[in-house]
């Protein structure tokens, strides 16, 4: 397991998510929603740049998807953790997505962001 390269971790993570996705339909959101609406943003987290409108689209979806405080603060857990988890992800690039996708969801985008605030 350690010779996985970072592709099929991707991969991985996204046949997963759309598994969890299909399970949790009709529920409050989840992590594997929220990891599915934003795995196109992983390219400009990592780059930089600007995002793309599959991205951005991503990001309005999650927003629709958690209208409640307690959605954003479950969708805030979920990003602090992808960003811990997968290698290479720029905080100062995902602090600056919502403002370059022009959508305030409520969610910091941070490592280090207390989701209880």
């Amino acid at each position: 397991m350690k010779n996985i390269t970072a592709t099929t971790r991707i991969m991985l993570l996204l046949v997963i998510t759309i598994l969890m996705g299909i399970a949790y339909h009709g529920e409050a959101i989840a992590c594997p929603q929220v990891n599915m609406y934003l795995a196109q943003c992983l390219p400009y987290l990592k780059a930089g740049g600007n995002p793309s409108p599959m991205c951005c689209n991503g990001l309005n979806s999650l927003k629709a998807a958690a209208p409640a405080k307690s959605d954003r603060q479950v969708a805030c857990n979920c990003l602090k953790s992808v960003a811990n988890t997968i290698p290479g992800i720029n905080d100062d690039y995902a602090k600056q997505l919502p403002a370059k996708c022009g959508v305030n969801i409520g969610v910091p985008f941070s490592k280090t962001v207390d989701c209880n605030r």
